[in-house]
């Protein structure tokens, strides 16, 4: 707990750094992942998976209980690779289907990285340059774009 607010301060990662990647190490690994609710629900149902859309492996499964459990599914994970403050071209595609969202990548919790992912194919776009340390990613489109990711 201690370790998570504290290690990012300069002097810690100067003093410490192997101790930093030590901890690092051992802290829980951050997956992305999609949930799917359902926003219709007909009490025939119960048992099976509300949901239908084609693109996701997300369940969402009605309970005899009237709850319901829902499952995600992971849509970027990888070893000691994070994908962190995710964002997308919410101007345009706020509460709409969107493709694209971008996040600050993470190695031994030191960000190091900027992603693009498109949660459809899970295919992975990286930036990264020796030294270079960015800070979260902010979406700002094109002033004529017509893509939803020129920007």
């Amino acid at each position: 707990f201690e370790f998570v607010y504290n290690y990012l301060y300069l002097a810690n990662l100067r003093a410490n750094w192997d101790e930093v990647k030590r901890q690092a190490e051992k802290a829980p690994q951050p997956e992305a992942r999609r949930y799917v609710l359902p926003l219709s629900i007909d009490k025939a149902d119960t048992g099976k998976n509300l949901v239908t859309l084609p693109y996701t492996t997300a369940t969402a499964t009605l309970r005899s209980d009237e709850t319901i459990w829902l499952e995600p599914e992971v849509i970027f994970s990888g070893p000691r690779h994070a994908f962190e403050f995710p964002q997308i071209n919410y101007r345009k595609y706020c509460g709409k289907p969107y493709t694209y969202t971008y996040g600050l990548g993470l190695n031994h919790f030191v960000p190091d990285r900027l992603c693009k992912l498109n949660v459809k194919t899970k295919e992975t776009w990286v930036w990264q340059e020796p030294d270079a340390y960015p800070s979260e990613p902010i979406f700002v489109s094109h002033p004529e774009a017509l893509e939803e990711d020129d920007g």
